[in-house]
């Protein structure tokens, strides 16, 4: 997950700005969606298999921040007066809410949890907290969409009910719905600091890195040194080249070929292909609650992408 979600804003109440003409032979939007979905969900199998393997998140981001850190290097050197500009809090936000800190609570998060949990909570509440913070500066007119943030309030009430005195699981739901709360904060700084995806993915990358760094100093990565080649090649495909580098202009890609509304209802599944990845890899079998929940949340996310009359 690395670029701004449009569901998010749409359930917020917010608009959205103009999306381009669609493509007439729309084909090449839908690879580049299906590729995105694949990335989002893959990340997400990635956090896990980490903390199966016992490897420390921090050793994980530097496969994720460390690749797209130096690739994206120049652009930070030749845009620094753009980012210079920016507001501090707002590019702390965005920063802390897509970047490092992000990634070590998700990551914290699957160390006590399965992946189904994992990317169902931490995408599917993200349209939650976007109209909870925007209410704050914007009034109710934010809520608009209740009935449909009702909806993922019962998948994430749910959950939390027939899981609540399973205690590893309830931390990692914690963890997860804190992950989404930076995220969401991170939309709604992202979209109002008017970054274009390139700048967003460079701001993210190379700050993160800048901070991960001295830790890996003072801790060297033992865990990641000692992995086996299969699993290397694992995370650095998805995390290093996929999420890092590739997610956020093929999702770029497809919005402009199929239009927001589209690449968002498709982007909501991300959910489902994770727990269908997951279930030959881990041996995780959703149970009755999780996939309850899963509905209701995947059910209030689409709801409030429906265009509003």
């Amino acid at each position: 997950m690395s670029s701004i979600a449009p569901s998010s804003l749409q359930a917020a109440g917010l608009a959205l700005p103009a999306t381009p003409a669609r493509s007439a032979t729309p084909w090449a939007g839908w690879a580049a969606l299906a590729f995105t979905l694949l990335i989002w969900a893959s990340f997400f199998v990635s956090l896990r298999a980490g903390a199966r393997a016992a490897l420390a998140p921090a050793e994980l981001a530097l496969v994720r921040f460390l690749p797209a850190g130096l690739v994206f290097l120049p652009v930070v050197i030749l845009r620094w007066r753009r980012f210079a500009s920016l507001p501090v809090l707002q590019w702390m936000s965005i920063v802390a809410g897509a970047g490092l800190p992000y990634f070590l609570i998700a990551g914290a998060g699957m160390r006590h949890a399965p992946v189904a949990d994992g990317a169902t909570l931490i995408p599917g509440t993200i349209p939650l907290f976007v109209a909870l913070i925007a209410a704050f500066s914007q009034g109710r007119a934010a809520l608009s969409r209740w009935p449909a943030l009702l909806t993922v309030v019962s998948g994430v009430a749910t959950l939390l009910a027939f899981h609540h005195g399973e205690g590893q699981l309830a931390q990692g739901y914690g963890l997860f719905l804190l992950g989404s709360l930076m995220w969401a904060n991170y939309t709604l700084a992202l979209r109002h600091s008017g970054l274009s995806p390139i700048e967003a993915a460079a701001l993210i990358s190379v700050v993160s890195l800048a901070l991960l760094l001295p830790w890996l100093m003072m801790h060297p990565p033992l865990g990641l040194m000692a992995l086996p080649a299969r699993a290397w090649a694992l995370h650095g495909s998805i995390q290093g080249l996929g999420v890092g580098l590739l997610s956020t202009l093929s999702y770029a890609f497809a919005i402009q070929r199929l239009g927001a509304q589209r690449a968002a209802t498709v982007g909501a599944l991300t959910p489902v292909l994770a727990s269908c990845l997951a279930w030959p890899m881990f041996g995780e079998v959703p149970d009755g609650a999780t996939l309850a929940g899963m509905g209701l949340i995947l059910a209030g996310v689409l709801w409030s992408q429906r265009p509003q009359r």
